[in-house]
């Protein structure tokens, strides 16, 4: 099969771009056998169409203090005018994306499907960002994409529930592949597993893994090791991210980030997964939390809340514990106590954290699940064009 990888920001050949999502399904789609062409990513604006638009959305963003439309109109039509000429050009039998701005204004004889983590409207019920405006024009763009491509992708039942009930789309059309993780599968394989048992010791360790300082609940992590201390749980919190708020704790210590592509960063970052007992991830709003999955390649369960789409990532009871939505910090720390207090549950639940891993949330399950969505689409898509031409 010849996919044509339609790529808007991020050479998907780079793995320290993004989140590494696009450089995952690349090599996904590759390691199964197939033919990937690439189309972009989109360089600088090229017309004066194109500058003049984001020019105002930025004047819009200073006046209202809210942020733009993403994808801009005129970018959209570009990015639909290249794949149109790499469709000539390349004959795929399908195309795939992360983003949508090459579907808005899409006209392709080829099955298009979309791999997703969320929606706009999804991400400001949740995590207000936008302004009035640039959000009605970002859901019209995505309404488009949404009935124009064959196949959706979601990382969540969160996510499929939200275009169901937010767009009127079919569930039919709608699959779900979990976020898997983005480490090098050399350093996630283990002939002996006894180097992932965690002796609970004391005090107790606890890593949280992100840079965007409010939304990932940074501040409700610190919270979360202060009151375990407090309450006569010695702890101690590891957070991989930026230290914005110049935080001074003598529970907490600040460390990365870490380039995935440098050999010697990523092994101190896939040590902080090893040694740590639980990965707490307090996000007040996460589309599907990579870090869960990388956890979980080391049997490290993870303590979260069921905001967005991080009850997929993380089962309840099998590769961690999610709370409520919007769960304080004292509803983590009961729920860390009474894990440590157990110890033969929390063994149990390092086991069952890999289990999931290996069964869902690695690159080598994950590619395979993507593969046979597309397959599937370019056979449905051939089948209807055949009983349209009868």
């Amino acid at each position: 099969m010849k996919i044509l990888y339609a790529s808007y920001r991020y050479d998907p050949t780079n793995p320290d771009l993004g989140s590494s999502l696009d450089y995952e399904c690349y090599n996904a789609f590759m390691r199964e056998g197939h033919k990937v062409e690439v189309v972009g990513p989109l360089s600088a604006p090229t017309n004066i169409f194109e500058r003049i638009e984001i020019k105002l959305w930025q004047v819009y963003k200073r006046i209202i203090g809210k942020s733009g439309l993403k994808f801009p109109i005129a970018t959209a039509i570009r990015a639909s005018k290249m794949l149109r000429q790499a469709v000539q050009k390349t004959n795929p039998d399908v195309i795939f994306s992360v983003f949508p701005p090459f579907f808005v204004f899409g006209r392709s004889p080829v099955p298009c499907v979309w791999y997703l983590d969320t929606t706009f409207l999804g991400q400001e019920n949740e995590w207000p960002l936008y302004g009035k405006l640039a959000l009605k024009l970002s859901i019209w763009e995505e309404k488009k994409a949404f009935n124009y491509v064959q196949k959706i992708i979601t990382m969540s039942e969160w996510l499929k529930q939200e275009i169901i009930d937010d767009y009127g789309i079919d569930s039919k059309k709608i699959k779900i592949a979990p976020l898997a993780a983005t480490l090098p599968k050399s350093m996630t394989t283990f002939e002996d597993m006894s180097i992932l048992t965690k002796i609970l010791e004391q005090p107790i360790k606890l890593l949280l893994v992100g840079r965007i300082f409010t939304r990932k609940g940074i501040d409700i992590g610190i919270d979360i090791v202060v009151q375990l201390n407090q309450s006569g749980l010695p702890a101690e919190l590891v957070v991989c991210g930026l230290n914005e708020r110049q935080v001074e704790s003598e529970f907490v210590k600040f460390v990365g980030p870490y380039k995935k592509s440098d050999p010697d960063q990523i092994k101190q970052y896939v040590e902080l997964y090893k040694n740590a007992h639980l990965l707490i991830h307090p996000a007040r709003f996460e589309a599907g939390g990579i870090v869960l999955s990388e956890a979980a390649a080391f049997g490290t369960p993870s303590v979260t809340n069921n905001t967005g789409g991080l009850a997929t990532t993380v089962k309840d009871g099998v590769s961690g514990i999610v709370l409520p939505k919007g769960s304080p910090a004292s509803a983590y720390v009961s729920a860390i106590i009474e894990l440590v207090n157990d110890p033969e549950r929390y063994h149990l639940l390092c086991r069952t954290t890999r289990e999931r891993y290996e069964k869902e949330l690695n690159w080598d399950v994950v590619g395979k699940q993507l593969v046979a969505i597309l397959e599937n689409a370019a056979r449905e898509y051939q089948a209807g064009q055949g009983d349209h031409d009868k």
